[in-house]
């Protein structure tokens, strides 16, 4: 085990080494499969590992190419995360157990530093190509197995046991359908705007399987989170008619997927969308709210701290009504269903401001990006990445989809979607001279 486990990580450094770029690829790929490697008395855990490698090869680099020419200057949108940062950093003087602040403290450096390190190694578009289609088969892979895991029984004691939503790699069915909503807008527009044959029946496959997977997690939040995106990236664009078209597509796409499912899958896939299963589903979410805010009453400005809240969520959830107790305390013990929550409850009012201050800068540039990109052959591209930024924010208002890793996917979309912006500049420079 240590032999391979020695190879591997010397195959990684060579790899990236090499081509750096290839860091990015190999950290999309290990996000689904996030976990830990026990070899005795040492763990690996491979994506922090993988993004370790990555960045200390980037140090190397970095000095290496200095005095001949400018390397990992690219700052765009780095600025307007700092406030965050020093946010999350004066919470931390509040920290119960050290372990847990650094813990949540290093999951938010990794998502601005995996930002920071994709806007500035994917530089043209044979890498953004490659980055892409890491996405897409890692997604297609993670559908496959979510699929498989779905439709298989399991036997234990003579009884025969089915799995009632598809997880796949994921501890939970909710963090599957999340991580699906972003890749999903970007398959799907690759897929309506490629013009090689094989390419299309390529990521229509992809794009079958991935909206296959996402239906059998039965999560509304997902289910909801997707459809208001493709409602507001239609008001975004300016090209309508060619919206109209992409959205007609895609809703025919998802009707002949969920047709293809057995009928005992279709009618429960009809059965959670009722009236009733939403508001048996509601209930105990809406608890999370007055739990929130009783725990961060006394501490308005900074919060509790960063990661004391899995050490407090037990006695403020015993005050509860005891009906409600076990069942709230079960979906609350790692986190409050609601990111905006969390981010309120662990850094305060200053956490929460100096953190919707960065989204809504970054919201911001991607708007205004739209219409300079209107002409450019990256321009619909640039709307299924837009889309993968702005379905995580809605995902994220009744999940957290910072602890299962995802939040670095939503990253790499989101430094791909700057990059194409600095694509465009360069050629209208290019143009212009």
């Amino acid at each position: 085990m240590w032999i391979c486990a020695i190879c591997v990580v010397f195959i990684i450094v060579g790899m990236i080494v090499y081509k750096p770029y290839l860091g990015v690829a190999l950290v999309i790929v290990s996000i689904p499969f996030e976990g830990i490697i026990d070899l005795g008395h040492f763990s690996i855990y491979p994506l922090e590992t993988i993004l370790a490698i990555l960045v200390l090869v980037c140090i190397y680099k970095y000095k290496s190419t200095l005095g001949r020419y400018n390397s990992f200057r690219n700052m765009k949108l780095v600025y307007c995360c700092i406030p965050f940062i020093l946010c999350i950093m004066l919470s931390a003087i509040k920290s119960i157990e050290l372990s847990l602040t650094v813990k949540e403290i290093v999951r938010w450096l990794e998502l601005f530093l995996i930002y920071y390190l994709t806007i500035n190694l994917i530089n043209d578009d044979k890498k953004m190509r490659v980055v892409l289609y890491s996405i897409f088969l890692t997604m297609a892979i993670v559908s496959v197995f979510g699929i498989i895991d779905y439709l298989s029984v399991e036997y234990s004691g003579g009884r025969i046991y089915k799995t009632d939503r598809a997880g796949s790699f994921f501890d939970n069915p909710n963090p599957l359908a999340g991580y699906a909503n972003l890749i999903i807008p970007v398959s799907f527009v690759m897929l309506m705007t490629s013009v090689c044959l094989w390419e299309r029946i390529t990521l229509g496959v992809f794009t079958v399987l991935s909206i296959v997977v996402w239906s059998l997690t039965f999560s509304r939040t997902a289910w909801v989170s997707l459809v208001l995106t493709m409602i507001l990236v239609f008001f975004l664009t300016k090209i309508k008619k060619r919206v109209v078209l992409v959205l007609v597509v895609f809703f025919a796409i998802s009707v002949v997927a969920i047709l293809l499912l057995p009928s005992n899958i279709k009618g429960k896939f009809m059965g959670t969308t009722t009236l009733n299963a939403v508001k048996v589903s509601l209930e105990p979410r809406a608890l999370c709210y007055p739990i929130g805010l009783n725990m961060v009453k006394d501490d308005l400005i900074l919060g509790i701290g960063i990661g004391n809240y899995p050490l407090l969520i037990k006695k403020y959830t015993k005050v509860r009504e005891l009906t409600h107790y076990v069942q709230v305390y079960d979906i609350t013990h790692h986190h409050l269903l609601s990111l905006y929550l969390q981010v309120f409850v662990e850094t305060g009012a200053a956490g929460l401001s100096a953190f919707v201050f960065w989204l809504v800068c970054t919201v911001r540039y991607l708007v205004s990006s739209l219409k300079s990109l209107e002409n450019s052959r990256h321009y619909w591209l640039f709307v299924g990445l837009m889309g993968g930024v702005i379905v995580y924010l809605f995902n994220n208002l009744a999940d957290v989809l910072t602890v299962h890793g995802i939040h670095l996917q939503w990253g790499i979309i989101l430094g791909l979607a700057v990059v194409l912006t600095q694509f465009r500049k360069s050629e209208t420079c290019l143009k212009t001279a």
